[in-house]
């Protein structure tokens, strides 16, 4: 039995588990946040009038928005750059597997998974720049400078 062969499909199993768990826990995260946007809401109609229950709905709101930055910018290009990285494994590893064989069949499909692979590669690379920029340009929200000036008019 090859042993290296087995090694290498259980590491190719454990790549596609732990990208698919990687998607479904941040395919979570949004739903939560889903959720927790509706509960502020909530909290702000029972909130009324009440200065200090309006300040921590605030407070509330403010660590949602900016975990939805997040959610909503950065995690979709994160996720797409860990499939396009699986694809690229998988591409390797079927090109790898395709090398050492002989006639036309191997040649095409071993040409074909090495397109694949740089073009997974490829994409791998710009969906994680795309996420990097996204992290240092894209605005946060933050309401710092609101609570200054509302401690400076008292």
């Amino acid at each position: 039995m090859d042993s290296w062969g087995a090694v290498v499909g259980l590491g190719l199993l454990a790549a596609a588990v732990s990208v698919i768990a990687f998607v479904r826990y941040r395919e979570r995260e949004t739903t939560t946040l889903q959720r927790d946007v509706a509960l502020a809401r909530e909290l702000r109609d029972l909130a009324g009038g009440d200065d200090i229950r309006v300040a921590a709905v605030d407070e509330f709101e403010l660590a949602i928005y900016q975990r939805l930055f997040y959610a909503s910018v950065v995690a979709p290009r994160i996720r797409s750059a860990a499939w396009a990285l699986l694809g690229a494994v998988l591409a390797v590893a079927a090109a790898l597997a395709t090398g050492p064989g002989d006639g036309l069949l191997y040649s095409v499909v071993h040409i074909v998974a090495v397109i694949v692979a740089v073009g997974f590669g490829i994409a791998a690379i710009a969906f994680a720049a795309l996420a990097v920029f996204h992290t240092a340009t894209t605005p946060r929200v933050s309401f710092a400078d609101s609570y200054a000036n509302s401690a400076d008019s008292e």
